[in-house]
């Protein structure tokens, strides 16, 4: 009888993926038409314009397509759904396999871990574009001066720039000529990759279209400013090092140990799995001890996104 109840909900959990997929579709095609006819006298390609249509209303889906894009990936909001959907489908078919009880506690420590390499590698990225800056900034200037407007400075810089901050000002500039405007890009691209500077440049491309004046003035500021703060977050990377690696050693040895008395004597686990309250007791310090983990990894997390 149970199986045939998880055989109806995971059928359930199918239809409902399959509807939530089909009208994420027609609203993403509805809105690359809408693009495409408020466009279409600009003479650009239909690919081109697809891919400028970033407007995601589900607040979920977006929060989950940025944090995508914030590691560098192209990813489009219909695939994180069909990835959502399989992961959904998995987790059903692992909790007939082997019962929830342990397939809760199983995806639950799947998923923690990859949004934790996710948001590591989009906090590497972040530091990395934000390292590259004050070198592309200069070459922006160098173009300004040669009598170019801002947009065109942004797209000539990004051509001789190095990655990741090539294909971000890259797509910077695709936008600006599909016909939005750049402190708008700026702005939206600011708050997706959670870089400052980006909302400060479009602050000041606002007030230069709006008032004019010239913007060479405001990059070299912004240069020197994030200049400064690289050599503060070096000091204060240096201040912590001690506290961060105490923070590293504690949630490895926590692993390590436990590894170490299971292959000493693995028929002790084995007792207390075959046990229903010894399997509970271990899935509640194995939960605790991962919450730490997970404590321990936000505070450095905070101290890395401090750098930039």
């Amino acid at each position: 009888m149970n199986l045939i109840v998880l055989v109806f909900v995971l059928a359930a959990v199918l239809l409902l993926g399959g509807s939530v997929w089909l009208f994420s579709q027609a609203r993403e095609k509805e809105q690359e038409a809408d693009l495409k006819l408020r466009l279409r006298v600009s003479g650009s390609d239909e690919a081109a314009i697809a891919q400028g249509s970033t407007a995601i209303r589900n607040p979920l889906l977006r929060s989950i397509c940025h944090l995508f894009w914030r590691t560098g990936s192209d990813i489009r909001p219909g695939a994180v759904i069909r990835l959502l959907l399989i992961i959904a489908a998995s987790a059903l078919l692992l909790g007939l396999m082997i019962g929830p009880l342990y397939t809760v506690p199983l995806v639950g420590v799947f998923l923690l871990l990859f949004y934790m390499v996710l948001v590591q590698k989009a906090v590497w990225r972040r530091r990395k574009i934000v390292d590259q800056l004050p070198s592309y900034l200069e070459n922006v200037i160098r173009v300004l001066a040669a009598g170019n407007t801002l947009d065109e400075a942004l797209s000539q810089a990004a051509r001789e720039a190095p990655n990741p901050i090539q294909p971000l000002f890259t797509s910077i500039s695709r936008q600006v000529r599909l016909g939005a405007l750049l402190e708008q890009v700026l702005s939206e691209a600011g708050d997706i990759h959670r870089l400052r500077d980006l909302k400060v440049m479009a602050m000041a491309a606002s007030i230069n279209r709006k008032y004019g004046g010239s913007m060479r003035g405001v990059l070299k500021s912004l240069i020197v400013l994030i200049r400064q703060r690289a050599s503060a977050a070096q000091e204060l990377r240096a201040l912590t090092a001690e506290t961060r690696f105490s923070a590293k050693m504690l949630a490895g040895i926590n692993i390590l140990l436990f590894g170490y008395m299971y292959w000493s004597n693995p028929r002790y686990y084995e007792k207390m799995l075959a046990d229903p309250k010894g399997g509970l007791l271990l899935i509640g310090s194995g939960t605790m001890l991962f919450l730490g983990f997970i404590a321990l990894w936000w505070m450095l997390k905070g101290i890395d996104e401090g750098d930039s």
